[in-house]
């Protein structure tokens, strides 16, 4: 079955705790949140959009969308072993992975509050050694996608379901897939140092989420907005380097649905049981 659409469808700083370094994905119980969600707190007061850097530059605010020509000076100032706190849609795809770059240098802990869609998801909860996504904060994936660009399902690298992702848009199914272009290379190399799976495929997709994606009444789809999904915590530890807790991952499509509507988000979010 090969589908296509187009691309319109859719001040409290605190000490850091030292045990992220070893907490898994399923063991949150073991780390104490609180300074993450005070941080968070921080970041949603009264302080610059899009970037912030705390009084004593160990928290650094992301809230918004990073353009093209964004400075990223204030992150380079940011203290190494601080906290990069993102609630975001992300921002141009080239700098968006010079930021993760730079996080990661700087050995930072990524904490996501409210929301990380699109790009943020793509770079930032890889970014560096250790992300922290707080309780009710939801984060979700969508193809990569330019401009010609249409969605299919394809063959995936792990010979698990078929997988949606991107090719030239064209009115046959007997298509080349589209040549590999500048932004292509720099996320191909970005996943290399990140991944552990030779699998591993971006944007993730678990088989559950697959077998959905594959039954979705595309047409109805179009006319809703975007489509995302979640990637459920189990599966991260064997598919990439960075140590992703959840504060509190949701339990059911219910939940999901009710925290976009909260969030104010116009996309259909598929959960990852």
């Amino acid at each position: 079955m090969i589908l296509f659409f187009g691309v319109g469808l859719i001040a409290v700083i605190a000490a850091i705790p030292s045990n992220i370094g070893t907490a898994r994905a399923d063991d949150a119980r073991l780390l104490d949140f609180g300074p993450y969600r005070a941080a968070a707190e921080y970041c949603r007061d009264d302080v610059a959009r899009p970037l912030a850097l705390s009084v004593d530059q160990r928290i650094l605010c992301f809230d918004g969308y990073l353009p093209a020509d964004q400075d990223l000076s204030l992150v380079e100032r940011l203290q190494p072993g601080g906290l990069f706190v993102a609630h975001s849609s992300g921002g141009d795809d080239a700098l968006m992975m010079k930021l993760a770059d730079l996080l990661r240098e700087l050995d930072v802990t990524v904490v996501i509050y409210g929301y990380c869609l699109f790009s943020c998801a793509d770079y930032l909860v890889m970014a560096s050694a250790r992300t922290v996504v707080l309780k009710d904060a939801l984060v979700a994936w969508t193809p990569f996608a330019d401009k010609g660009d249409c969605l299919r399902f394809v063959p995936a690298l792990d010979d698990g379901p078929l997988r949606l992702d991107i090719s030239r848009c064209a009115g046959d199914e007997d298509i080349l897939l589209r040549p590999i272009g500048r932004i292509d290379q720099l996320r191909m190399k970005f996943m290399w140092t990140r991944r552990v799976s030779a699998t591993f495929e971006m944007p993730p997709q678990s088989a559950s989420v697959r077998k959905v994606l594959y039954r979705i009444d595309w047409a109805r789809a179009h006319r809703m907005g975007y489509v995302m999904w979640l990637w459920h915590p189990r599966y991260q530890p064997s598919a990439v380097k960075t140590k992703i807790v959840y504060e509190a991952y949701p339990e059911s499509q219910e939940e999901v649905t009710a925290l976009a509507v909260r969030l104010r988000l116009g996309a259909w979010f598929i959960y990852d049981p």
